[in-house]
């Protein structure tokens, strides 16, 4: 991976995040015209496969990043930080493997499950104050 500086990092996963959100609403609505006795399964079970997809795609690009940019900011937590990504990275797999799922109560489940996963990541890893490109920091800014 190029390296990126922190905040190109932070728009890159905020555009990530607002592109997963999309398609989770997309597989929402896919989801409620078949609970409606409407619309195709074959374009919900398209649309699932897409998110998955794109679930990946932007769970590798956070992972190589994370360390990195995590030690960077705090070079002395190297075991916080090691447990940190471990604990991450294992909720993506629970969720990938939930993303399996066709039946339309899982898939609202799991969708629900990965929005709160994305506002975790926004809340604790993609903050001005993690993410930024300045290694110092002034309280009160960020």
């Amino acid at each position: 991976m190029k390296k990126i500086t922190p905040s190109q990092a932070l728009a890159e996963l905020q555009t990530q995040h607002d592109t997963l959100r999309g398609m989770m609403d997309r597989c929402d609505e896919l989801a409620d015209g078949l609970d409606a006795g409407q619309g195709n399964p074959i374009q919900l079970t398209r649309e699932v496969a897409r998110l998955r997809l794109a679930f990946e795609a932007h769970n590798a690009f956070e992972e190589q990043l994370l360390r990195p940019v995590l030690l960077e900011a705090d070079a002395f937590a190297d075991v916080r930080i090691d447990r940190m990504i471990e604990d991450h990275v294992s909720e993506h797999r629970t969720m990938r493997a939930r993303l399996s799922s066709n039946e339309t109560r899982a898939l609202r489940d799991v969708i629900e499950s990965l929005r709160a996963h994305l506002e975790a990541e926004e809340r604790y890893f993609m903050s001005a104050r993690v993410l930024r490109d300045d290694l110092v920091s002034v309280e009160g800014t960020g």
